[in-house]
């Protein structure tokens, strides 16, 4: 039988085992058990285009929080966003990586120095040059930032600084057009705050897949800016965020649809622009947990493969010719899907609890001046005894 010094020392040993495997799970283990959910997309090397669509990751600032753990959350935050673009990026292997604004949560008010920290946390995080995998099937990938409301302000009528947008600018140096390889991919910043978009070459867009790049919903808006960017830029498609919501709008009709579901969805872009005549929106969720959402997740997009696609009204298949004539104009595009990173955070608290609890329990029941007192109380008892034998035996 084990003795109560050895107990306890195995039940320290037992805690500081389940302790280390639940760090390494919640740290470590939960990212490659949730990337099996994600749904891959079947895309032949050198016939598609991936794209990678990353929304409002928000990287915490140094103004708005200032409580004793604001560092730990700021920590916390960016290993989530770091871990879930790594598994990200080796399961798209993307060519082009998108993000849709938002990229700091403070950078319309941050100071010149707290600007460059925020800018290097956001580099640090979504670092690619350092993936080899990464750089063998993507060697020529692409990136483009798009400014946010929270990058350069413009939420709610709040002024726009030309301080804010020059140092955007210059932190994220992109051209606001591009076209990409040759599947005649074309991409716009649209820039809602602003009420602006670049088109320098509208002579030739109409030889070129048109796709729109915003931060808020333009579909859903209407306005002056709605109908210049459906006349000059007439887009196929069009990714936005801002909402930290995962949902795809269509125009004119503004039907919405919110789209949680695992699988991949699919759309023919060329028979919903001419067949149906209609314009189609997919809005990004947010890809951090600090956001107050239950769902995260990160867009991705290919473009160009060979699946029968679908749209909003109806299936439309096309036979292998037509489908190599017309193959950029097939869109496939899922979400995949991130843990919900504060049910860990929760799990630790309890784990913590009950750790503590424990360990309390244990020390109450083997204390030493528990037991101590418990032969005080017997031997009192014995010393204070009155009855009649006792009283024979002193006599004697």
């Amino acid at each position: 039988m084990l003795s109560l010094r050895s107990f306890n020392k195995l039940l320290h040993r037992c805690l500081l085992f389940l302790t280390f495997i639940l760090i390494c799970f919640n740290e470590i283990i939960i990212y490659h058990v949730n990337r099996c959910s994600w749904q891959q997309i079947g895309c032949k090397i050198g016939n598609c285009t991936r794209i990678l669509l990353i929304a409002d990751p928000q990287l915490l600032g140094l103004t708005y929080s200032k409580t004793l753990y604001s560092g730990l959350a700021r920590f916390d935050a960016d290993r989530y966003l770091r871990q879930t673009f790594k598994q990200a990026l080796a399961f798209t292997k993307p060519h082009i990586i998108c993000f849709l604004g938002d990229l700091m949560d403070e950078g319309n008010v941050a100071s010149p120095e707290e600007f460059k920290s925020y800018v290097k946390r956001f580099q640090q995080i979504y670092r690619t040059d350092d993936d080899p995998r990464f750089k063998l099937f993507s060697p020529y990938y692409q990136r483009v930032h798009i400014p946010g409301d929270n990058d350069i302000g413009g939420e709610n009528g709040e002024y726009i600084s030309n301080l804010n947008v020059h140092r955007f600018e210059e932190a994220f140096t992109q051209e606001d057009i591009f076209d990409y390889g040759e599947n005649h991919l074309r991409f716009f910043k649209i820039n809602r705050m602003l009420l602006d978009f670049t088109n320098p070459d509208r002579s030739n867009n109409a030889k070129h897949l048109r796709i729109g790049l915003s931060h808020a919903p333009i579909l859903i808006g209407g306005g002056p800016l709605l109908r210049a960017i459906l006349k000059e830029l007439d887009p196929h498609i069009i990714f936005s965020g801002h909402w930290h919501e995962s949902r795809i709008f269509t125009h004119p009709d503004t039907k919405v649809v919110n789209f949680y579901e695992p699988g991949v969805r699919q759309f023919d872009l060329k028979a919903i622009k001419e067949q149906q005549h209609s314009y189609l929106e997919i809005m990004v969720p947010t890809a951090s947990y600090r956001m107050g959402k239950t769902k995260m997740g990160i867009g991705y997009a290919v473009l160009g493969n060979k699946q029968k696609c679908y749209n909003q009204k109806v299936f439309i298949f096309t036979t292998k010719r037509e489908q190599k004539r017309k193959k950029n104009h097939n869109l496939s595009y899922t979400v995949l899907w991130l843990p919900n990173r504060f049910i860990f955070l929760l799990i630790y608290l309890f784990w913590l609890l009950f750790a503590a609890s424990m360990l309390l329990v244990f020390r109450m029941m083997t204390r030493c001046p528990f037991r101590t007192g418990k032969r005080n109380m017997h031997y009192n008892y014995l010393s204070n005894d009155t009855s009649p034998e006792s009283q024979h035996m002193e006599s004697k």
